[in-house]
């Protein structure tokens, strides 16, 4: 059957019936039990939420066959607690790792280039999301996004924000009285990349690779700059908050370069029906005129490809034109107006 959409290059009619229904079967008929999504996978053809999902399983199933069936049974399987908002922290992080997986896997790769989702090392390693192997260099990507539903609410109710630790909170909390503070969201960031490090130095330790975190945001993408790289407390200065047993900054010296992409935003506009404005629909990773991703390099420069930066639209986070954007750059106090 043809619901009438245009299908990926190459994929065929059946395998796309296969994984509308899927999606249909398993998180609209919600087997398993409520399901955030069940909404938009009840009817057919879906809504335009469910269609994008399903256009980015079809994108990543063409590329590694499986994969975009993996998505659906994954995404279906965060279900049976009714508005349970963990789960819902869940789905959106899983959408992270589909937009970009997505993206990964449709970049202009040189020919011969092969994909490998979730390798490991060993049979208990550690794994990261994607490896690339092209004919001449490898290249390890691990997706992360963090919960931000609580997050979210203070910064809407509390007047004031701390970013990073750059202050005293005892003192910052003395000095505004009941104003209401949200405190830096940082200990995840700290863990992905405490993770990331470790899966990775797995594969370098059998051969060189190439390997980048990416970080998926929302809108207010000055908290994980200002986590990584304010000069008094981010994590990948000398000046790190996270110290080792002698006091120095914790290094992560098998992590080349960190993506932060700014999109949870849209995922969850699009999953409440609101206006996405700037994209196309939920899993747009928009073009040329959006506002940029950030690119912050951590080993040598010029390990990833320009490429590939291109493709994330990610920009060095100290570059001139981001360094005139408030919004791009480290911050020490907020006061919401």
């Amino acid at each position: 059957m043809n619901w009438g959409y245009s299908l990926p290059e190459k994929l065929d009619q059946e395998t796309w019936t296969s994984l509308l229904e899927e999606a249909t079967l398993s998180i609209g008929g919600a087997k398993k039990g409520w399901h955030w999504f069940s909404y938009h996978f009840s009817r057919l053809p879906p809504h335009p939420f469910g269609r994008s999902i399903i256009d980015a399983c079809a994108d990543c199933e063409k590329a590694l066959p499986g994969l975009g069936f993996q998505f659906i049974r994954d995404i279906a399987s965060i279900c049976g607690k009714e508005k349970h908002e963990p789960h819902y922290d869940q789905l959106m992080q899983k959408l992270a790792e589909l937009l970009v997986l997505r993206k990964l896997l449709t970049l202009d790769w040189p020919a011969d280039t092969t994909f490998q989702h979730e390798p490991a090392v060993t049979v208990a390693g550690k794994r990261p999301e994607l490896r690339v192997v092209t004919p001449d260099e490898n290249f390890l990507f691990e997706v992360k996004a963090p919960s931000l539903l609580e997050h979210n609410r203070a910064r809407r109710t509390n007047a004031h924000q701390v970013a990073g630790r750059v202050l005293s909170m005892a003192q910052v909390e003395a000095l505004i009285g009941n104003g209401g503070l949200t405190r830096p969201r940082d200990n995840p960031v700290k863990d992905f990349l405490c993770d990331a490090d470790k899966k990775f130095a797995q594969f370098k330790a059998v051969q060189a690779e190439t390997a980048v975190l990416v970080i998926v945001w929302d809108d207010f993408i000055y908290e994980p700059i200002t986590v990584l790289k304010h000069e008094e407390c981010g994590l990948l200065t000398a000046n790190s908050y996270l110290k080792d047993a002698t006091g120095r900054a914790v290094k992560f010296a098998h992590v080349d370069a960190v993506v932060v992409v700014r999109h949870l935003t849209y995922l969850y506009r699009a999953a409440g029906d609101q206006p996405l404005l700037e994209r196309a629909h939920a899993l747009d990773f928009g073009d040329e005129n959006a506002l940029p991703n950030v690119f912050i390099p951590i080993g040598e420069d010029g390990l990833v490809p320009d490429f590939i930066q291109r493709g994330l639209r990610a920009v060095r986070w100290d570059h001139p034109m981001l360094q005139r954007a408030a919004e791009y750059l480290p911050t020490d106090y907020i006061v919401w107006v």
